[in-house]
């Protein structure tokens, strides 16, 4: 399995997202239920969902973890419970995991080998891209792995 790391441009975007601390056990039971709230948030205020879900990661996950679940749009909104956060363009080390996502810890172990090894200074916080469609072959899942780098 090769991650394929990368230091990598991710151009300016707007999420919409909820951001809760939550048990890690619970994690793949509470992003269905937000993805489907920020979605209707977002349609009712005639927005349009724009890129991949992603999950951004703040601090490091121990039995709970502190994540922000949600889409990228195509504008800012006033989306009453929802944080909108408008993302500057930024550099960051990037990895793509190919499989389940109980796969993901040898994805992360390998990627983060490699960013020792960079020694690139990181951002206190970091995002999973979604690349693919809810019923996408668990073999056949796509997830981005991004770590912005300090300013």
């Amino acid at each position: 399995m090769s991650v394929n790391p990368r230091i990598d441009t991710i151009g300016a975007w707007i999420a919409a997202g909820v951001r809760q601390t939550i048990p890690m056990s619970e994690l793949s039971t509470v992003f269905p239920e937000i993805y489907q709230k920020v979605a209707r948030a977002v349609l009712a205020a005639d927005g349009h969902l724009r890129g991949p879900a992603y999950g951004c990661y703040f601090g490091m996950p121990t039995d709970t973890v502190d994540v922000e679940i949600g889409f990228g749009i195509d504008r800012e909104l006033e989306l009453p419970g929802i944080t909108v956060t408008a993302w500057p363009e930024a550099q960051a080390v990037v990895g793509t995991h190919i499989g389940p996502y109980d796969d993901l810890a040898r994805s992360y172990e390998e990627l983060g080998a490699w960013m020792s090894a960079q020694n690139v200074p990181l951002a206190d916080y970091m995002w999973e891209f979604y690349d693919s469609p809810p019923d996408t072959d668990p073999a056949e899942t796509v997830t981005r792995m991004v770590f912005p780098l300090k300013p």
